[in-house]
């Protein structure tokens, strides 16, 4: 065998020892986000849900506002200051906003 093939040899196993180490730094690294990740996805599924089912949020407002009126005010000044809170946010984030300033 060449020692130039050798050589290669060598650089291809040391090579895949590193990225066997890097990956499993990696996955240590990402184990720690694991429980905050499935928090974001279940919270998307809830959004989702509410989006694909109003009458279903509709229901239960109405629910709650014939119960408890006190409590369904709350419930809607809350919702109405998430919401604006969350527009000022997708606005301050949004990279169309950069191309398309407002005038």
């Amino acid at each position: 065998m060449s020692s130039r093939l050798h050589q290669l040899l060598e650089r291809q196993q040391r090579l895949i020892a590193k990225s066997a180490e890097q990956r499993a730094a990696i996955t240590a690294d990402m184990r720690v986000w694991q429980k905050p990740f499935a928090w974001v996805d279940r919270g998307l599924g809830v959004v989702q849900l509410v989006q694909n089912n109003r009458l279903l949020l509709f229901a239960a407002f109405a629910l709650l506002a014939s119960y408890k009126p006190a409590g369904a005010h709350k419930l809607v000044v809350f919702a109405a200051s998430t919401l604006k809170i969350a527009h000022h946010v997708r606005d301050f984030i949004s990279l169309n906003k950069l191309s398309n300033p407002k005038a």
